[in-house]
């Protein structure tokens, strides 16, 4: 057999033998290369293609529902110029119907004028040419640069494609020794988040100061013109927030229907200045005790106030969030060339100091005011789950290393066997590489890629230990010598290793293009193959020297 001679030779040279460690070892290093590189990039799950998405829309504290309907109409102006949308839902001072990406990102919370949420639906996948993460991309540009009026904040919401989180970016800042001071340096890391190319709708959770009203009622000026206090108040309020001021009883109704009653829509002011409160001011009336018509407005005095700002917490601290979404990256790269400018801009004016992970503190030089940068959302589950899987991966490894000394009563044999199933990463990275090369979007390694990864441990497991065992029964039964033997074995098992190999390839060949589980099928198909490869070479130049010890 050709496969036994040409495996014999380089048994017997010690120079291709060498030469087989050696082109194992570039392979392995050029493989771990590409990390650093940004070759082969890793994201926790790739981008989901969906038929629908969503934009939240949030004006300045303050904004009347006049200019956010504006800001709405706008986007959806621009929306519909899109041939791949096909209808559009707008909700103006509330939250949209939850959804999935809904829940945690606080949107059943919104009930302010100056808050809207549109609800998108796209074309079905098998009808248009674009998915719906690149269309997504596409449209932001131009609703974000066209519309963005009243300095309004557009974020452009995907449904995620695993568990939901607040925002791919979440940079939750602690300290200072005020709200004021904690915003102010929440302001700085946005700008730096904001220089970053892939990083999209930056927005700082945080209240801006802004002028408000107040409505404070004469008492005295209302007794002398023998008006009713209350009665005041309840004009005020119909005017303005409206009251319920009855129920109805229905047979067939669990429980009281009560009837709210308000002014129509010109309790609505057209901007947020004080002349037009004024102006509405002074269209309401009321008729005293005497049965003239008294003007609301010589009651009421308009009070300006700067509004308290919303304190948001985490586990009973005070918190500020800065969120951040990625357009076609993965949330670590744009994540670290931010904390890098982080650290070399704000040096001058901060001591800074490296806690966990990619977390950071910040020591204001002047003040000694201590903040903290806590790195959250997608980001966090991603390295979470890399980290418990390469933890997973590292405890087979070890699991396995402990069955084979069972087994063989080696050390060596059986660090060989786990140092073969380790290699095979060279062809999930490699496997990857070409997928990039022949999509059009980045094919990352995705969590599901590494889950593939752990699976082969098992294959590249069996075929050495199938090859170590025919081996071992060649010399003690037909007396060959370990080179021969190893030889014979190897082209012996060829045959069921790579009809294995290609039964496994043509199953996960069904999964490889999936959006979610084409990581797990393209890790299969590319660590099985070369898994082949090492079974073949690299596993009987490894297990040689070894044999004889377990004779």
């Amino acid at each position: 057999m050709r496969l036994e001679k040409f495996i014999y030779n380089i048994l017997q040279s010690p120079f291709k033998s060498f030469l087989v460690y050696l082109i194992t070892l570039i392979l392995f290093i050029l493989s771990i290369a590409t990390f650093p590189t940004q070759i082969t990039k890793a994201k926790m799950l790739p981008s989901k293609d969906s038929d629908t998405f969503s934009i939240y829309i949030d004006l300045k504290d303050g904004s009347s529902i006049n200019q956010t309907k504006e800001v709405v109409q706008c986007i959806t102006k621009n929306l519909q110029k899109d041939e791949n949308i096909t209808n559009i839902s707008a909700f103006l001072g509330e939250g949209q119907p939850l959804d999935f990406a809904a829940l945690v990102k606080q949107s059943a919370l919104k009930d302010k004028e100056s808050q809207a949420e549109i609800m998108v639906n796209i074309k079905k996948l098998e009808d248009r040419e674009i998915t719906s993460y690149n269309l997504v991309s596409q449209l932001r540009a131009d609703v974000q640069k066209n519309c963005s009026l009243y300095e309004a904040n557009i974020k452009f919401i995907e449904l995620p494609a695993g568990p939901p989180v607040l925002a791919s970016i979440v940079s939750e800042i602690y300290g200072g020794n005020s709200f004021e001071s904690r915003r102010n340096f929440a302001i700085k890391i946005a700008q730096i988040l904001k220089n970053q190319a892939t990083l999209v709708d930056i927005d700082i959770l945080a209240d801006k100061d802004f002028m408000m009203y107040e409505l404070e009622l004469d008492n005295s000026k209302a007794i002398i013109s023998n008006v009713d206090l209350e009665q005041i108040k309840n004009i005020l309020y119909l005017a303005f927030e409206g009251m319920k001021v009855s129920v109805i009883n229905k047979a067939n109704a669990q429980n009281q229907i009560p009837i709210f009653l308000r002014l129509d829509d010109s309790r609505l002011l057209n901007t947020s200045k004080v002349d037009d409160l004024k102006a509405k001011l002074q269209t309401l009336k009321i008729i005293n005790a005497q049965g003239n018509t008294v003007g609301i407005s010589e009651f009421v005095k308009i009070k300006e106030v700067i509004k308290e700002p919303t304190i948001t917490s985490k586990n009973l601290n005070l918190m500020i969030n800065v969120i951040a979404e990625t357009s076609k990256d993965s949330q670590i790269y744009p994540l670290l060339d931010a904390r890098n400018e982080m650290i070399d801009s704000l040096s001058s004016d901060y001591d800074l100091i490296k806690t966990n992970m990619l977390n950071l503190s910040f020591i204001d030089k002047k003040t000694n005011e201590r903040f903290d940068l806590v790195f959250d959302g997608e980001l966090k589950v991603t390295i979470d789950t890399f980290i418990d899987l390469g933890g997973a991966f590292i405890i087979a490894l070890v699991l396995i290393f402990f069955l084979m000394v069972m087994y063989y009563k080696s050390f060596a044999i059986s660090g060989g066997i786990v140092l073969s199933s380790f290699i095979s990463i060279i062809g999930v990275i490699f496997a990857h590489i070409i997928m990039d090369l022949i999509t059009v979007d980045i094919f990352y390694l995705t969590a599901t890629s590494l889950i593939g990864f752990i699976g082969l441990i098992g294959i590249n497991s069996r075929n050495s230990t199938l090859i170590i065992d025919f081996s071992k029964q060649l010399v003690i039964e037909k007396g060959l010598s370990i080179n021969e033997a190893i030889a014979k074995a190897t082209a012996t098992r060829s045959k069921p290793i790579i009809l294995t190999v290609l039964t496994m390839v043509f199953a996960s060949a069904l999964i490889a293009n999936d959006a979610v589980f084409g990581g797990l099928g393209v890790a299969l198909i590319g660590g099985t193959l070369i898994s082949y490869v090492v079974s073949m070479f690299f596993v009987p130049v490894i297990i040689k020297n070894q044999l004889k010890k377990i004779l």
